[in-house]
């Protein structure tokens, strides 16, 4: 069975389908126990392990399904699908320099070398930094740090100037310019991640550095179509180029793709700026899972290698933000 044929058998298989459902309700009661206490005893409030496609266990405290909550800064992984669903429909391309869509950066001696790629790797030197200043303007008034690729930051910018980008790209091509909902109708609803909403800004952007709120479901879904390399009931859905790209780290920092963490480790001693204990020696985890990270213990692991996603919704509270990756995977691996 040729790569495709078998990720089209997966997909008849999904997350979502009524098939699946029985079969998760059909495991051992007891499969994941652990860490799904674990987890509620965080204020969590969805937990589901799928193994190429197929539910291993899922669990609901105090809601349902279709229940949908904020994952902050975990929304950054749909910047990676948003890019690729653009490249894939030939919009736009890694390479090309991010002045070719922003006019006004080509007179810049050190912005009009940035390209598409170094902006969504982090590595661009464009950074808020301790600005509280986060709006579009200000974000194309930045003047950078340091040159492309030297430096990593875990800054909202990137999100802020990429979605723009992506307007422009698509008001240009004639059709939605809203990148939230050209990427909801294009990409997201065709696998199944709904239900979906975006938080916008005071000028109505959608914030694609923390505004997504999703539900367990829909979020596992997401995170199939990157495990999958772009590639959806046997077609490619969006640009498997791009998907891996996003799933590996830069120069800069090996520990971080386009919008997601790596457990890979790192090129220096120095901690990743984000708090977690994934590069500390106690998580199972192989160096390809990548994790889409949010306050409160929002989480979304993909293992590539292994067929897996794990999703970790939780209300906001002090308890659900004493998190630990590093436990919970253990948790999770001890009962695959």
């Amino acid at each position: 069975m040729n790569r495709r044929t078998f990720l089209s058998v997966a997909a008849a298989s999904s997350v979502v389908s009524a098939s699946t459902a029985q079969m998760a309700r059909a495991q051992p009661a007891g499969r994941f126990a652990e860490a799904i206490a674990y987890s509620a005893q965080r204020d969590g409030a969805a937990f589901l392990v799928a193994r190429h496609g197929i539910i291993l266990r899922e669990e609901y405290h105090g809601g349902h399904a279709d229940l949908r909550f904020p994952i902050g800064a975990g929304t950054r992984m749909f910047t990676p699908l948003l890019a690729a669903s653009l490249v894939e429909d030939r919009l736009l391309s890694l390479d090309e320099m991010v002045a070719l869509t922003l006019g006004d950066w080509g007179a810049h001696p050190v912005k009009s070398t940035i390209s598409i790629r170094s902006l969504l790797s982090g590595a661009s030197g464009i950074t808020f930094g301790r600005s509280r200043d986060r709006t579009l303007e200000a974000a194309l008034a930045l003047e950078p740090v340091e040159p492309p690729g030297v430096r990593f930051h875990a800054d909202e910018a990137p999100y802020v100037l990429f979605a723009e980008i992506a307007r422009r790209k698509l008001q240009g091509s004639g059709g939605e310019s809203d990148p939230a909902r050209w990427l909801t109708t294009r990409t997201l609803l065709p696998v199944g991640c709904v239900p979906i909403g975006w938080a916008r800004g005071a000028d109505g952007a959608a914030r694609f550095d923390d505004g997504a709120a999703v539900s367990a479901r829909g979020w596992a879904l997401a995170g199939e179509l990157l495990r999958r390399d772009g590639v959806w009931r046997a077609q490619q859905l969006i640009d498997e180029n791009v998907v891996r790209e996003a799933m590996r780290g830069s120069f800069a920092e090996a520990r971080a793709g386009f919008g997601v963490w790596l457990a890979a480790p790192g090129r220096t001693r120095d901690e990743p700026d984000f708090e977690s204990d994934l590069w500390r020696g106690r998580s199972p985890a192989p160096a390809t899972l990548a994790m889409a990270a949010g306050r409160s213990g929002q989480r979304l692991y993909i293992s590539p290698t292994e067929g897996l996603v794990i999703a970790r919704l939780s209300r906001d509270s002090e308890g659900a933000r004493q998190w630990s990756d590093a436990q919970f995977l253990s948790l999770v691996y001890r009962d695959l």
